[in-house]
């Protein structure tokens, strides 16, 4: 095993076009909040070696330390890469504004409206300190309630400009602090965004080598039932054979899906089923006669209409953990990668694809017996295939992301 980096979390593995990517989490405090940066590393020899840290997203901070009390700084959290049919990759990451997220959701807006429609567009809003609310269009001019057009302009990650007057960050709260490290920070805007979580994409059209800046997506898969907490699945989302990419989300409400059919340019979320049924964190993997396997935390769901509408499908015996599961289909098996309920440690199950006499695809087969893969600590995982016979897997060790290569007889 190889430790991808300390204090680093929630990773995504994928293989482009014979480059391993691992994109991951690292935090100052180590905890997830905080100023969190979400960082690659690449690998062209089949994980061999690898490149050193690349900083591909940033957020806006008002101070950066190593305090775990520290909440002066916007994070992102759980990166999720696919591979489009044109060979670019797509990144999609949760977004926070200056909060402690998850770990202390009672804190965020729930009750206060993020977005609302402007010209045919869902668009996000942003609140003056008395109620008074403005409105962010598509090239980041801003409008007031009247939709009149203001001065006002909002670029890069929530800075907010006054004509060339740069004002703060609708991120964040308050005034400046200081920072540990090299990094820059910044101050809170006069206008501010509800506290709730945002969805952020980025893409890379060199294997992962370089990557665009992050924009909030939000508004195009966001459905108003959702509710505060809206956050991208740590581990990996798929292509299907179809060509359509699929991104697995989750909320209050259950499972999202979240799709894109023009490689990864604009995503769109399926009003007929905004929730397939499942809970939590899930991944997905298709199966030779193109049904989506989806697991998460309760019974495997799957699709046979690419990914619109979903049904139970069935159990997978052997795992019973409710932890968060990644997925991978290499020759004629499908892994799953998973905590194992009796050790803590983690654990691989395997199934076969079953085919009839005249060869035509049936179904799958889960083997009774699960593979360790450690004793030790296993977090969020994510698997992906190097070549015919072997496997690539990033997990959340003791305090980093681990790799490790699975030799598939």
């Amino acid at each position: 095993m190889f430790s991808l980096g300390n204090k680093t979390f929630a990773p995504s593995i994928i293989n482009s076009g014979g480059v391993l990517v691992a994109a991951m989490c690292r935090g100052i405090a180590g905890m997830e909040w905080g100023y969190i940066e979400v960082i690659t590393r690449r690998s062209a020899d089949g994980g061999k070696s690898w490149s050193e840290e690349k900083v591909v997203a940033s957020p806006p901070a008002r101070a950066i330390n190593s305090d775990i009390n520290n909440t002066k700084s916007a994070f992102f959290l759980n990166p999720v890469m696919a591979s489009a049919p044109n060979g670019d990759l797509v990144m999609l990451l949760t977004f926070f504004p200056e909060s402690k997220g998850t770990a202390d959701a009672k804190y965020l807006e729930k009750k206060k409206t993020a977005f609302t429609y402007f010209d045919g567009k869902r668009c996000p809003i942003i609140y003056d300190r008395d109620g008074g609310y403005y409105i962010i269009l598509n090239d980041g001019a801003v409008i007031d309630k009247s939709k009149a057009k203001t001065a006002f302009t909002v670029k890069g990650i929530g800075e907010l400009y006054k004509e060339d007057e740069y004002l703060g960050n609708i991120y964040l709260n308050g005034a400046k602090g200081k920072s540990e490290t090299k990094k820059t920070t910044t101050f809170g805007s006069m206008l501010k965004t509800p506290k709730r979580s945002y969805i952020f994409m980025l893409k890379s059209t060199d294997n992962g080598l370089t990557w665009s800046e992050p924009r909030d997506i939000t508004p195009s898969v966001f459905s108003e039932n959702d509710g505060a907490l809206f956050m991208t699945c740590s581990g990996t989302g798929i292509t299907t054979d179809e060509g359509r990419i699929i991104i697995p989300l989750y909320c209050e409400k259950g499972s999202v899906c979240v799709y894109s059919d023009d490689n990864g340019d604009t995503f769109n979320r399926n009003p007929r089923m905004p929730y397939p049924g499942g809970k939590g964190q899930w991944t997905a993997v298709q199966t030779p006669d193109g049904i989506i396997h989806a697991f998460d935390e309760g019974k495997p769901v799957i699709s046979d209409d690419n990914g619109i509408l979903w049904a139970k499908g069935g159990n997978a015996p052997g795992i019973k953990s409710k932890a968060q599961k990644s997925a991978a289909r290499l020759g004629e098996r499908l892994f799953l990668a998973t905590k194992a309920s009796r050790s803590g440690g983690g654990a691989l199950a395997v199934a076969d694809f079953i085919y009839d006499k005249k060869g035509e695809y049936k179904d799958i087969k889960w083997r009774k017996e699960l593979t360790e893969i450690t004793d030790g600590a296993f977090g969020k995982s994510s698997l992906c295939t190097v070549d015919e016979t072997t496997l690539a897997l990033v997990f959340e060790g003791e305090n980093s992301v681990e790799f490790n290569l699975i030799s598939i007889e």
